[in-house]
């Protein structure tokens, strides 16, 4: 394969179980660079009430970074308040020209700090992880990357060093194109049962086979007491409603006008109240197009969601009942007791939605999180339990 098409010629696989699977992962070419976007202090900023802003610069980031390189396809993962992408290093000068409109938006406009940097492939080797990469494929039209190697998190890692020499600085030649496709319309979504779940185990152990094993157990145990994937996946029809909240609309046209005048801003949110209107109209009546089936978007926009993902820890967020949550944490205290894991959970009675959209058939991808913090709350919760395993461990 060469090794542009890295990612868009890597075999699929269907079952989300198999995502520890070492046989499905491939290393990422010698010549490719990750990208690390994360919010400085984004805790501080979700306590401020900002999440849906931390989440919208996040996924503008992925945007941004996906318009750089088109038409290639790249493998990413989203984490709530940044995300992991892997390009080649050919694209480098695109890539810095769409990091850097990225951390303009997020200051300009939510007034929020957006770390961006670039790691070599070959620098993260040299410090003994790596990156390796498969595609995850429940559908024909839909993919996600999966990440294994622990090379992310050095990738992160040594983006946040001091004085780090693989941070990107701002530079002034950015246009409003590069967030074509963001777009964040859909109310927050209840849970089809009693509370949405943000979820983040990580396997502690070096072995192989001991970590597939363990991820394994867990995802045996959440079907357990979840019952099946549809029955605890969070999204469903009949929760799905497009927004006509002005703070809501305010982030879209925030980040597609971020460029330009107050005026072009005012202009693009009276165009999405005018598009939700129309919106409703074709999925109400099943509209069909040439290029849409509007009847079907919802169930195409169900199925493009993230809400399941792996990058060397089990992301997820589920649809469940108090009950369970309480089940599925005492279970897993038991894991993290014996040594074999640590996680963070945090539970919300909602989860918002923010999307990268190229067409309206089934080319679009919906980046999911828990409200009120979601995955970056868990995140914070799981780190302290690391602490407190190396603590033990020394």
């Amino acid at each position: 394969m060469s090794n542009d098409s890295f990612y868009q010629d890597l075999p699929g696989f269907e079952r989300f179980n198999d995502c520890s699977n070492n046989q499905y992962y491939s290393p990422l070419p010698d010549d490719w660079i990750v990208i690390v976007t994360d919010v400085v202090n984004s805790t501080k900023a979700i306590e401020q009430g900002k999440y849906k802003q931390v989440n919208a610069v996040g996924v503008a980031s992925i945007v941004a970074l996906f318009n750089s390189v088109k038409p290639l396809t790249v493998p990413y993962v989203f984490g709530g308040d940044g995300a992991s992408i892997c390009v080649p290093n050919k694209y480098k000068k695109q890539v810095v020209n769409a990091l850097s409109a990225s951390k303009q938006l997020a200051a300009n406009h939510f007034n929020l700090e957006l770390r961006v940097g670039i790691v070599p492939i070959q620098d993260i080797r040299q410090r003994g992880k790596n990156v390796l990469v498969a595609k995850f494929q429940p559908y024909s039209h839909f993919n996600q990357a999966l990440f294994i190697g622990n090379g992310l998190a050095e990738a992160d890692k040594m983006v946040k060093q001091q004085d780090s020499p693989y941070l990107v600085e701002t530079i002034r030649s950015a246009t409003n194109d590069l967030f074509d496709g963001f777009e964040c319309r859909w109310n927050e979504i209840p849970s089809r049962s009693e509370e949405q779940v943000a979820i983040l185990i990580q396997a502690l152990s070096t072995n192989s086979d001991d970590i597939e094993r363990t991820y394994q157990q867990i995802l045996t145990l959440i079907r357990n007491i979840y019952g099946e994937e549809e029955e605890y996946r969070p999204l469903a029809s009949s929760g799905l409603s497009l927004t006509n909240s002005s703070k809501n609309l305010y982030c879209e046209a925030s980040i597609r006008n971020a460029f330009s005048s107050i005026l072009s801003k005012f202009k693009y949110l009276v165009k999405l109240r005018a598009l939700r209107l129309v919106g409703i109209y074709l999925m109400k009546n099943q509209v069909k197009t040439q290029a849409t089936d509007w009847g079907q978007y919802k169930q195409f926009l169900i199925k493009n969601t993230d809400f399941q993902k792996f990058d060397d820890m089990l992301r997820m967020v589920i649809s469940g009942s108090k009950q369970q949550r309480l089940l599925l944490l005492s279970e897993l205290e038991k894991l993290k007791d014996s040594g074999q894991i640590v996680f963070g959970l945090h539970a919300a009675p909602s989860a918002l939605i923010t999307c990268m959209v190229q067409d309206y058939h089934t080319d679009h991808v919906h980046f999911l999180d828990v409200s009120n913090g979601g995955y970056a709350m868990a995140a914070k919760q799981m780190k302290n339990q690391m602490k407190q395993s190396c603590s033990l461990n020394t």
